[in-house]
């Protein structure tokens, strides 16, 4: 009777045992799966948020200098952008007109930086200090960059800009004086012609000379002035230090077609070199890899005549 009965009890309690399990995990789950659904949106919006604007232009380049070298850029539309690692800068401009915003991921160091980059028909030819903790200098709450070295990159002073571009159809008629610096790679000749000084910029003149029958279409033009560049001691690595120098005044996209001899002409802002520095001039084609890589004396700009 006894065994009957304590059967009859376990009968009616073990059916119940898999519903109250079930009920007790179905419990456990949807709380956890709840705020997962819940964050991923917020988390995004807040980055999103977060993004700072860089003003790229397809006319001009945008300078963007980190505090420690540059390892890595991602662009998230890589087609509309052209990008350039230069140790703790990069260098962009837009390839074409109207290009579409993206985010653009840097690693520099340790350290990640992220922000967007977006269109303005504008010339900008601005430079973002990031080297200060990854922060923006100097105006933190403005999405317009931090002002570069000389009053044309933001195109304050029309009248001053227009005095520059004057200077510079001056050297455009000047006599060639320094055929001596040159290099000569690819069929192609780079070729310093002119220089000359005010108390604001120094204005170059390059002579290219197309031995090939393709055209060589001219894209970046990159300006850094390089110190320390002795030569190597028992093997030991040289302790350059470069800084990149936007130009204000010149032609973008200028094209020296097969078998002619052409001119390029830029103002960069002035600088004081040592007798061991130099001005680096790199000259990128489109579509092409054809890269003149010219090397300027201090000497040479430091003992330009005025103009």
């Amino acid at each position: 009777m006894r065994i009957l009965l304590l059967s009859a009890v376990l009968g009616l309690v073990l059916p119940l045992l898999p519903a109250s399990v079930a009920s007790a995990q179905t419990a456990t789950v949807r709380p956890l799966a709840q705020p997962i659904r819940a964050q991923r949106p917020a988390a995004t919006a807040k980055s999103n948020e977060n993004l700072l604007d860089v003003a790229v232009s397809d006319s001009s380049t945008t300078y963007l200098v980190f505090g420690g070298p540059v390892g890595l850029v991602d662009v998230g539309m890589a087609n509309n952008y052209l990008v350039k690692i230069e140790a703790n800068a990069v260098f962009v401009r837009a390839k074409r007109k109207n290009a579409p915003p993206t985010p653009m991921l840097i690693r520099y160091g340790s350290k990640y930086w992220m922000g967007r980059l977006v269109y303005v028909n504008r010339p900008v030819l601005q430079l973002y200090d990031f080297q200060k903790d990854g922060a923006l200098g100097l105006n933190p709450n403005s999405s317009a960059g931090s002002a570069p070295e000389n009053e044309l990159a933001l195109d304050k002073e029309l009248e001053k800009k227009n005095e520059v571009e004057g200077k510079l159809s001056q050297l455009r008629k000047t006599k060639e004086e320094h055929q001596a610096v040159a290099v000569v790679d690819n069929d192609l000749v780079l070729s310093l012609a002119n220089v000359r000084n005010d108390k604001d910029f120094t204005y170059l003149r390059f002579k290219v000379i197309n031995h090939s029958a393709i055209d060589y279409n001219v894209d970046f033009t990159d300006f850094q002035l390089v110190e320390n560049a002795q030569k190597k001691f028992l093997a030991k690595k040289k302790n350059q230090a470069r800084r990149p120098l936007a130009p204000s005044g010149g032609v973008a996209n200028q094209i020296i077609t097969g078998r002619t001899t052409g001119y390029l002409t830029y103002a960069i802002p002035l600088y004081a070199a040592t007798e061991r520095g130099y001005l680096e001039v790199t000259l990128r084609e489109v579509n092409g890899a054809r890269v003149l890589v010219l090397p300027v004396p201090s000497r040479v700009i430091n003992r330009a005549s005025t103009i």
